[in-house]
């Protein structure tokens, strides 16, 4: 039972013991009287006596019925006959409880006397089970009962706190202090909350009144906390590092694969697509076919809040115009000929607190795009023959392979849309500029095709250093197919140049040297100059090397490179991506 359940019975407790007929009196050793119902009170007001008159009367017999017993006492207002009981906390006596009436009037039955001693010995069991500390205080505030917890949560014992003023809180335990402090201003219940002893504690407090509404008793429920936040922390740090996890493995539903960040620019782009999947702004994903667009839109979506709602993948390019409006925002029954008789619900709000894709969206006529931007302002959507707009709240999230601020400039795009959709900036550079994927990627894949087609290739290094001088205009999706074809096609098991199957874009496609163009003799051979030194510089990574592939002096290269600028130029894209 907690402190708020251990109020309530406290309560309840106290009405019981105001039904009673007979005056109830609960006296501490030291004479004090700590408590009294209702009938106490008319009692001495029958008697016409002050209360430490009739105390001092009855404490005068307690000693002579040793504790406990029945005895009579002369007052002046009359004789009362009392019943004596012995008042016990935790195994120790703490005082004596009278029961009393005067003599000729109706007396207290013996059923009465037990429903005293029964609600007591509650009382007494319910607050040694409550795991809150308890502390129960007379309206003067003199503490008559503490329970064993609140000695486990201050560290303190009972005995020393007993009788005495809460006061020894407010010096001793600043948040109880605290806590007495407002109560006495206002006496209402009151929470509040602290540290003492690098305890975390909540501090409950609530007044008991009486029947006539005045302040009697005072309950202060004190809750320590420290062990509850410990787990909530520990909760807490486990779910961010189980997120963490989950986005460094970064795995999708579908074909979309892992995205392999082993590259400087790749790893930026990870990151950012991170920080972006915990924000609600629109994203715009630029890059060339086959860069994996589509990947990092997975990722987003999945790391995301939104990742257990709609995700709604639209290609506007394989969308007619004609159907644009009733595709996207849907349209009522008879809403034109060769209308479903039910109507249609469009993208967006079947995407409604989810994810929608605009993928290829620089395929969008100037028309459509009118229409899109009015559903990204307003937040709304009106299905085609509806007579009003419905809201809807959708993460919006395009991507395309186009240079939609060219098409601005050239009047195909328009600069509202451009600039509504372009808040996140994601740009995937092609896999020639990031070649330090290559190898992971083809690794990635090579698992991935032996365990599909039940096969165990392995690339040779040669094959490796053939793959990683190839430019891949395709990317990612091109050498996703390379692989694939050298896994299925080829009967070794150990994979050479040999069995590679695609258009040869690198340097070991065909010829050596390729003409495409006639230019002038000394430009062409600069330019040849200096794609030897790329090569070689991406495949090397040593003057020294470079030098004995190409058959010249380590000096040249060192001094052509400068020349070209090659090896810092590939340093400058990484980092300015």
């Amino acid at each position: 039972m907690n402190g708020e359940a251990a109020f309530r019975r406290y309560a309840d407790f106290d009405a019981i013991l105001n039904s009673i007929y007979c005056a109830i009196f609960i006296v501490h050793t030291d004479g004090r009287a700590v408590y009294r119902n209702g009938a106490a009170d008319e009692l001495k007001a029958e008697l016409g006596v002050t209360e430490d008159e009739l105390i001092g009367a009855l404490e005068a017999q307690i000693d002579i019925v040793h504790g406990q017993g029945r005895f009579a006492v002369a007052v002046e207002g009359g004789m009362i006959i009392c019943h004596l009981l012995p008042w016990t906390q935790a195994g120790q006596r703490q005082g004596s409880i009278i029961v009393a009436h005067i003599s000729g009037k109706e007396r207290c039955s013996a059923q009465e006397l037990d429903n005293v001693i029964d609600v007591l010995e509650e009382i007494d069991a319910i607050l040694e089970v409550v795991a809150d500390g308890i502390v129960v205080a007379d309206k003067n505030g003199v503490i008559i009962r503490v329970n064993k917890a609140l000695e486990t949560t201050l560290g303190i014992k009972r005995r020393d706190v007993l009788g005495r003023s809460m006061e020894i809180f407010d010096r001793e335990h600043s948040v109880c202090g605290e806590l007495i402090r407002k109560m006495n201003e206002d006496p209402k219940r009151i929470v509040v909350s602290g540290t003492y002893k690098q305890k975390e504690l909540l501090c409950t407090g609530a007044p008991i009144f009486d029947r006539q509404h005045r302040l009697k008793t005072i309950v202060i429920s004190i809750q320590d906390m420290s062990a509850l936040n410990t787990l909530r922390k520990k909760l807490e740090e486990q779910r961010l590092y189980t997120k963490s996890y989950m986005r460094e493995i970064s795995l999708f539903n579908g074909s979309g694969g892992p995205i392999v960040a082993h590259s400087p620019a790749m790893k930026k782009i990870l990151h950012l697509v991170h920080v972006v999947a915990d924000v609600e702004s629109v994203v715009l994903i630029t890059g060339e076919s086959g860069t994996g667009k589509e990947v990092v839109v997975n990722e987003i979506y999945h790391t995301s809040r939104r990742k257990d709602k709609p995700f709604i993948k639209i290609n506007c390019g394989a969308i007619p115009d004609t159907l644009f409006e009733s595709e996207l925002f849907g349209y009522e029954s008879g809403a034109f000929t060769g209308a479903r008789r039910q109507g249609k619900v469009g993208f967006f709000e079947l995407a409604n607190r989810g994810t929608l894709l605009l993928d290829e969206v620089g395929e969008l006529s100037l028309a459509a795009q009118v229409k899109l931007l009015r559903v990204i302002q307003e937040k709304e959507v009106q299905r085609i023959g509806a007579a009003k707009p419905v809201k809807v709240d959708v993460r919006l999230i395009a991507a395309t392979n186009k240079d939609l601020w060219s098409m601005v400039c050239q009047g195909t795009f328009r600069q509202d849309l451009y600039y509504r959709l372009n808040v996140i900036h994601i740009h995937i550079p092609p896999l020639r500029e990031r070649r330090e994927d290559i190898i992971p990627l083809v690794n990635y894949f090579l698992k991935y095709f032996n365990e599909k087609y039940g096969k165990e290739k392995e690339i040779s290094p040669e094959l490796y250093r053939f793959l990683m001088r190839q430019d891949w205009p395709g990317n990612i999706r091109e050498l996703e197919n390379a692989v694939e074809t050298m896994i299925v096609l080829p009967s070794e098991n150990k994979l050479t140049p040999s069995h590679f199957v695609g258009k040869g874009t690198g340097e070991d496609s065909g010829a050596a040297v390729k003409v495409q163009r006639l230019v002038p003799w000394k430009r062409a051979v600069e330019e040849m100059e200096k794609e030897l030194l790329t090569q070689a510089y991406r495949e090397y990574r040593s003057t020294r090397a470079m030098a004995k592939a190409l058959e010249i002096d380590q000096s040249t290269v060192v001094r052509k490179m400068k020349k070209w600028g090659v090896g810092s130029h590939e340093k400058d894209k990484n980092d300015a991506i």
